[in-house]
């Protein structure tokens, strides 16, 4: 299997609901809007659901977090499937979902507005990044941004820690450059051979990334839906 991702925008299409289980309504119920959460993991149920034959509504998740060892929260599994790995990411227009076999898996979308802030440099990059933004301003300033957010949270999502890890310490490589973990600086752990790629989501508006933990060639599909 390759890296396959499929890609939406958010929708309040009410059928949606019906693919989801208890606790996930639960957890959608718990937030102001709803929808992205919805859109995203009826997606991700449909995208597994296509990859393995099994209906979407059978599906069971669990969540471990690789930094408390709770259940109640971190990233997602797929209970009874050890071999296939998933991820889900989605802002307020957005939705994505992530399945593989080659490992580990993580994948981030972010809107570029999300990148709009004072700050950005001291609360994301590591002084080798800097100079990544020196010489952008106005929608490729933010473009350069959130893909750089993008792909170090996708990394911290495979690795399982999440924002525990400051993502200053996640250093990859430029936005002109192709995806790279470049080093790890956090005390936690490090992941060992990740393979780092960007997602085209076809919009000019948004920029997403996926990481793998392999060390083996990742061949990225992209399904838009």
């Amino acid at each position: 299997m390759a890296v396959v991702i499929r890609t939406t925008e958010v929708s309040d299409d009410p059928r949606l609901r019906d693919l989801l289980d208890a606790t996930e309504l639960e957890r959608a119920g718990r937030r102001p809007n709803p929808l992205p959460f919805v859109t995203a993991h009826a997606l991700l149920r449909r995208l597994v659901a296509d990859e393995t034959g099994i209906d979407p509504r059978r599906l069971e998740f669990e969540r471990r977090c690789a930094t408390c060892g709770t259940d109640r929260h971190g990233k997602p599994h797929l209970s009874g499937m050890r071999d296939l790995h998933v991820s889900v990411s989605y802002g307020e227009h957005m939705a994505v979902a992530v399945v593989t076999n080659l490992g580990e898996v993580g994948i981030d979308v972010e809107d570029l507005e999300s990148a709009d802030f004072d700050g950005f440099g001291s609360v994301t990059l590591d002084a080798s990044e800097t100079p990544y933004l020196a010489d952008l301003d106005g929608d490729d300033l933010l473009a350069a941004r959130a893909l750089l957010w993008a792909r170090k949270e996708a990394i911290l999502k495979a690795t399982g820690h999440g924002l525990v890890v400051d993502p200053s310490q996640v250093v990859v490589s430029a936005p002109d450059a192709p995806a790279a973990l470049l080093e790890w600086k956090a005390r936690e752990h490090p992941p060992g051979p990740t393979q780092v790629s960007d997602v085209d989501l076809g919009r000019d508006d948004h920029r997403a990334a996926v990481a793998v933990l392999t060390s083996r060639p990742v061949t990225v599909r992209v399904q838009r839906g």
